[in-house]
């Protein structure tokens, strides 16, 4: 359940406005047309949902604080996570979103996360009312195109040492923010192979040149 706050304050808005920017540039005076209560802040308790599997997703998200894993469910029950959202993220299915239907998957509060959200068809609306808007969309989707690539390049093509070796040079402190179970369901392996890894690892980086 998602807990709703007030509008967000000014250093929340810079916050979200400079990540904008470092996607694409988006001129001060155009920014400053977004209505105020185009975001609205809200609190996302551990262990609940952002989106749940099979219900319509409506909005997105900027996570300002905690993490979010976005996730599919087999029938047996057993999770995979395709992303983590943390501190300066967007989140929200972008494909669910768009199609109108029922997700194919789960967002869901790993720690107690706050997150700044927006409706979708209003953040369509304002993606068709400026170029440099236009131009943003235009970069989140590419993004998120490239994202996906990567990602199943790595499962198809890449041994899960060296998934996790990636996952470390991507997230050097991915180990003391997430649990081993969390990491070893992104990586595609089980925790006590996991571990393993992590033993070959730390052994390997001790070995004389």
């Amino acid at each position: 359940m998602i807990q709703t706050s007030d509008v967000l304050n000014d250093s929340h808005l810079e916050l979200i406005y400079q990540r904008i920017c470092s996607i694409s540039p988006i001129p001060n005076d155009v920014w400053k047309k977004l209505p105020r209560s185009f975001f609205s802040l809200h609190e996302l308790k551990a262990g609940h949902y952002f989106i749940k599997e099979g219900k319509v997703a409506t909005n997105l998200g900027f996570v300002l604080s905690g993490v979010l894993k976005e996730y599919y469910l087999t029938k047996k029950g057993d999770e995979y996570i395709k992303s983590f959202n943390f501190p300066g993220d967007f989140t929200g299915s972008y494909y669910d979103l768009l199609s109108g239907l029922p997700s194919t998957c789960s967002i869901r509060a790993i720690q107690t996360s706050v997150i700044a959200i927006a409706n979708f068809n209003h953040f369509q609306d304002l993606l068709d009312s400026n170029p440099h808007w236009q131009r943003f969309g235009r970069v989140i989707a590419e993004t998120l195109f490239i994202k996906k690539a990567r990602r199943e390049f790595e499962l198809l093509t890449l041994s899960a040492e060296e998934r996790y070796r990636n996952l470390l040079i991507a997230r050097p402190n991915i180990e003391e923010e997430l649990s081993q179970i969390h990491i070893s369901s992104y990586l595609g392996i089980t925790p006590v192979s996991l571990s393993r890894l992590r033993k070959k690892l730390r052994s390997g980086s001790h070995k004389e040149p």
